[in-house]
């Protein structure tokens, strides 16, 4: 059991036997009246997102999430095929459970698979990923912090600085979806 006030994004909570992942958390202090936490949160097994408020002395129950690295192999139609890279032991997941990292997913990169109880919560990315840009407007000089569309190897659209030409290596933050560094 934890504290309401101690609710963070990406906690699992037990909330009268369903389990729900926290998406979003806020802490609110009205003028008058005691302090809340409201919780964006998503139940993991309907997948139907919901928002709930909490006393900040209310305890929640918090579950422990076990992690998994996979690899991501294929697509098949709307079917996505991961391997657990130490046992070779292969996963199918329907494009609803990796709709969320999808812009994201290139082969052969390691994932993250979150499961609680044996059952499979989420997916999560590394921090940082590269792609290569496969099409975008010319370079060109322009104003500080001007961006610009770039296709990039897995055929997602990031935005870029106005200096990425074809070909470059670009460092994308998976957490904002932004440009981070040319690689």
């Amino acid at each position: 059991m934890i504290n309401a006030t101690q609710i963070r994004v990406g906690d699992i909570l037990k909330i009268e036997g369903a389990l729900f992942r926290v998406l979003k958390v806020v802490h609110i202090t009205p003028g008058k009246g005691n302090a809340q936490i409201q919780a964006d949160m998503r139940n993991i097994r309907t997948g139907i997102k919901t928002n709930m408020r909490f006393r900040s002395v209310e305890s929640v129950e918090e579950v422990e999430a076990e992690s998994k690295e996979i690899t991501f192999l294929y697509q098949d139609g709307s079917i996505y095929h991961f391997m657990d890279p130490k046992t070779y032991e292969q996963y199918e997941f329907p494009e609803s459970f990796v709709e969320d990292i999808l812009r994201y997913l290139k082969p052969e990169v390691n994932y993250t698979l979150l499961t609680c109880d044996g059952e499979r919560i989420s997916m999560s990315l590394p921090q940082r990923m590269s792609f290569t840009v496969e099409q975008c407007d010319p370079p060109a000089k322009g104003i500080a912090g001007a961006t610009k569309d770039a296709t990039v190897d897995n055929g997602s659209v990031f935005k870029v600085p106005l200096f990425i030409k074809p070909g470059d290596v670009v460092v994308i933050d998976t957490e904002t979806g932004d440009y981070f560094e040319k690689g």
